[in-house]
């Protein structure tokens, strides 16, 4: 049997977001209008900077291209970019500076006062609804 995943609606915009900024760097196209069109329909039209900042950021800190999934199945990628921006530090990739690893957790935290403003959030608890009545990740 499959495992079953209910992700945050704050989850499902970071992989909706690093998704479809991964989108558009592979296909050459600015990535802030390419996420404005994608967020902006679940009332994030502010997040695209953020996120485009965050994941510049997370691909210098991984060292790599950052590598996205398909449909449920999360890249490692994916799940270590969820689980720095829940606050489980995970060991990187590759050893970066004291301000790359700043930087980056300021992209974080910026990008969780987006959300929280998106949505908002005052109480710190999540929002929680099911991948199904978002439509959020995409493939």
């Amino acid at each position: 049997m499959a495992a079953t995943f209910s992700f945050s609606i704050q989850q499902q915009l970071v992989l909706t977001a690093a998704r479809q900024w991964r989108r558009a760097r592979h296909l050459h196209i600015p990535a802030q209008p390419h996420l404005y069109r994608k967020l902006a329909r679940h009332g994030c039209g502010q997040l695209p900077p953020a996120c485009d900042s965050l994941m510049r950021l997370s691909e210098l800190v991984l060292g790599h291209p950052f590598r996205c999934g398909a449909g449920l199945a999360l890249s490692e990628d994916e799940w270590r970019l969820l689980d720095m921006i829940e606050g489980r530090e995970r060991q990187l990739v590759h050893e970066c500076s004291v301000a790359l690893a700043s930087a980056f957790r300021h992209a974080i935290r910026s990008l969780h006062i987006m959300i929280d403003m998106a949505f908002n959030i005052d109480s710190g608890e999540p929002v929680k609804r099911t991948v199904a009545s978002t439509g959020l990740i995409a493939a």
